[in-house]
C-alpha cells in the first residue's frame, strides 16, 4: 500500500502510556469519571486538535509549559492536566455527550480566549465534507471528524483498520456514535483511506465506506467534521455561498 499523500507537517500528539507504549493521541479511557470515559471522545479530539494548532502557532502546547517542542513525548499526567483545564469547556455531560454544533462553539471559545488565529464551525453536507477533510490535511490542521449515532440502525458499525508490517490492512474494530481525528490520507486499492487516532490508536477508514455508511444508516448533519481555518485565509475551492 502506498503512502500518506497527505499528511500533518509534524508529527501528531506522543503520549507515554502505559508499560512505555506510546500513544497516538489521547485515550478516554484514561479520564476520570464514567461520563467522560464512555461518552469523552469528542473532549479528546477538541484537546488534540488543540494541541496540534498551539504547537503549529509555535504556542506552549498547554498550561504551564514554556516552549513548543513539534517532537516531545508527554507524559500521561502531562496530557491529562491539561485535559483537566479544557474538560471546563467541553465537559461531558452524559450519554448525548457534545454536539458538533456544541464543539464548534467550545472551540472558538478557546481560540478567543488564547487568541489564536482560527475560527471553526460545524460543516454540514457530503460535498462540503469531502472537499474541506482534504483542505484542512493540505492546511497542517488535523480534523475532528464524526461518526453519527445511527438512531435507527444501531447494531451498523464503520469499519476500521490497521496497517500491518507489510502495508496491507486488515479490520480490526469499528465504530458508530464517536468522534476521532483525521491526521493523513492516502490511496488504497479500493480507494482513498483515512488515517485517524482513536482510543490512543492509528487506524484507518475507508472514505467510500465512510460515505456509504452515512448515507445508508446515518446523515451528514450527526456524521461530519469540524471545519477549522485560519482567520483571513481563503481557500481556492471555496465558493461565496460556502464563505
Amino acid at each position: 500500500m502506498a503512502g500518506l499523500n497527505k499528511s500533518l507537517q509534524h508529527s501528531y500528539v506522543k503520549i507515554e502510556a502505559d508499560a512505555g507504549r506510546i500513544s497516538y493521541g489521547g485515550n478516554q479511557s484514561w479520564l476520570s469519571t464514567d461520563a467522560e470515559r464512555s461518552f469523552g471522545c469528542g473532549l479528546i479530539a477538541s484537546a488534540d486538535v488543540l494541541r496540534y494548532i498551539r504547537r503549529k502557532e509555535g504556542r506552549p502546547e498547554s498550561v504551564g509549559e514554556k516552549d513548543a517542542d513539534p517532537t516531545r513525548t508527554l507524559t500521561k499526567q502531562q496530557y491529562l492536566e491539561d485535559i483537566h483545564v479544557l474538560s471546563l469547556d467541553f465537559r461531558v455531560r452524559g450519554p448525548l455527550g457534545i454536539t458538533g454544533f456544541g464543539l464548534a462553539r467550545r472551540m472558538n471559545r478557546v481560540f478567543r480566549r488564547e487568541k489564536l488565529p482560527y475560527r471553526s464551525k460545524w460543516s454540514v453536507g457530503r460535498k462540503r465534507f469531502l472537499r474541506r477533510l482534504e483542505e484542512m490535511l493540505d492546511r497542517d490542521i488535523p480534523v475532528l471528524l464524526s461518526v453519527g449515532p445511527c438512531f435507527f440502525h444501531r447494531n451498523e458499525r464503520l469499519p476500521m483498520y490497521e496497517k500491518k508490517e507489510d502495508g496491507t490492512l486488515w479490520k480490526s474494530s469499528s465504530m458508530n456514535d464517536h468522534y476521532v481525528t483525521a491526521t493523513g490520507m492516502e490511496e488504497g486499492p479500493s480507494g482513498k483511506m483515512v488515517q485517524i487516532s482513536s482510543w490512543g490508536e492509528k487506524y484507518y477508514i475507508s472514505l467510500q465506506e465512510y460515505v456509504d455508511h452515512v448515507k445508508k444508516f446515518d446523515n451528514f448533519l450527526f456524521s461530519s467534521l469540524l471545519y477549522i481555518r485560519r482567520k483571513g485565509q481563503a481557500y481556492g475551492e471555496e465558493s461565496g455561498k460556502d464563505r
